[in-house]
C-alpha cells in the first residue's frame, strides 16, 4: 500500500458565495516584519498524502497546529483525524484497503473541494473538537491583501495547480516557479504562512509554504499564474489574538455571516463604541449697538414722553 509517490487532491472549487476578506479588513494591519515565516516548526508530518488524496484534510491538520501554537498550547490533529476528516467528502474510504477495496488510488479516493470543507467545519466542527466559527476568500490576485491575511490570520490555506516542473523543482530543494510550457499534474492545497526576503535553497522563493512534510516557497511568478484559490477560517482561538482584533472588522464579519448563511455569528460581537457627541458651538456674539443709535432712541423716547405718546 506504501508508495513514495506524493499525492494532490485538491477538487476545482466550487465557488458558492462566501465572505470576502476585503469585506471584513479593518484597513489597520499589525506592526510586523518586512519579511515573514509563521512555519518555522519542525516536525510537520505527512499525515497519508503519499498514498491517498487527502491534501485538504492535511492542510486542515496543518492550519490546527498553526493555529493552536500561536496561541500557545499546540495541538496537531492526528492521522485517524485527518482520515475523519478525509472521509468528510469520501464516505467509504478506508485507508487500510487498496485500489480494489476502497482504498488508495480506488475510485473511493477522490479528493476533496476546500470550501466544502470549511462549510462542514462551520456546521460540524473537526474530529479535534473545535468548530470554526466562519471563513473568508482572500483575492489570491492581490498581494497586499494576502500579506495582510498572512499578518493577521498567520497564514493562507492555499488551492494551487502544481506544474510537472514544480515537481523537478521539489525534488531538487528549489522554490516552485512557473514554467510556461509545463504540463498541470493537479491541485493541490496548502498552507502558506511566510513572505518576505528570499531564504536559501527551498526557501528562496517569495512565499513560503508546507506541503509533503516540508516547508518550501513560491516565486511571485508561480504565485501569479498558479494559485486558484486562498481561504482564512476564522477559529475560536483567534477572538483573543490582538492581531486578529485589530485587522478584521467583527460587527462587518457578523453581518456579512448572518446575510449569506441566515443565521446569527456563532460568537459574541463587542458592541460598536457610542460616538461621542460634538458639543453644540455656543451662539455668536451680539455686537454691541451703533452709539449714536442709541443716543437717538434716548432722545425720540424723551420726546415720547413729553408729549405724550405711547405705543398704543
Amino acid at each position: 500500500m506504501t508508495s513514495t509517490t506524493l499525492k494532490y487532491g485538491r477538487r476545482s472549487p466550487k465557488r458558492a458565495p462566501a465572505i470576502r476578506f476585503s469585506r471584513i479588513f479593518t484597513g489597520q494591519i499589525p506592526t510586523h516584519p518586512v519579511s515573514i515565516d509563521h512555519l518555522g516548526a519542525t516536525g510537520w508530518e505527512m499525515l497519508g498524502n503519499n498514498i491517498a488524496g487527502d491534501c485538504v484534510a492535511v492542510t486542515w491538520a496543518n492550519v490546527r497546529r498553526l493555529v493552536t501554537s500561536v496561541a500557545g498550547v499546540e495541538n496537531y490533529p492526528s492521522q485517524d483525524e485527518v482520515w475523519a476528516i478525509y472521509r468528510t467528502q469520501n464516505p467509504d474510504f478506508d485507508p487500510n484497503g487498496d485500489e480494489s477495496s476502497n482504498g488508495p488510488g480506488s475510485d473511493a479516493d477522490r479528493g476533496m473541494d476546500i470550501q466544502t470543507l470549511l462549510e462542514y467545519l462551520v456546521k460540524h466542527g473537526g474530529p479535534d473538537g473545535t468548530k470554526a466559527l466562519a471563513f473568508a476568500k482572500v483575492d489570491p490576485a492581490n498581494t497586499e491583501e494576502v500579506k495582510a491575511a498572512i499578518a493577521i490570520f498567520g497564514y493562507v490555506w492555499t488551492g494551487i495547480t502544481v506544474q510537472d516542473a514544480n515537481m523537478t523543482q521539489f525534488n531538487a530543494g528549489r522554490p516552485w516557479d512557473y514554467v510556461a510550457r509545463s504540463a498541470d499534474d493537479g491541485g493541490h492545497s496548502v498552507v502558506t504562512g511566510g513572505y518576505g526576503t528570499p531564504g536559501a535553497g527551498p526557501l528562496g522563493g517569495d512565499e513560503r509554504f508546507i506541503t509533503w512534510a516540508t516547508e518550501t516557497s513560491f516565486t511571485d511568478k508561480y504565485w501569479s499564474h498558479k494559485v486558484e484559490e486562498a481561504w482564512v477560517v476564522v477559529w475560536p482561538e483567534h477572538l483573543s489574538h490582538p492581531a486578529f482584533l485589530q485587522g478584521v472588522d467583527l460587527a462587518a464579519l457578523a453581518a456579512d455571516y448572518q446575510a449569506i448563511t441566515g443565521k446569527p455569528f456563532p460568537a459574541v460581537v463587542p458592541p460598536q463604541p457610542t460616538p461621542v457627541p460634538v458639543p453644540s458651538p455656543p451662539p455668536a456674539p451680539t455686537s454691541a449697538p451703533d452709539p449714536r443709535l442709541v443716543q437717538a432712541l434716548d432722545l425720540m423716547q424723551a420726546w415720547a414722553l413729553d408729549n405724550h405718546v405711547n405705543g398704543a
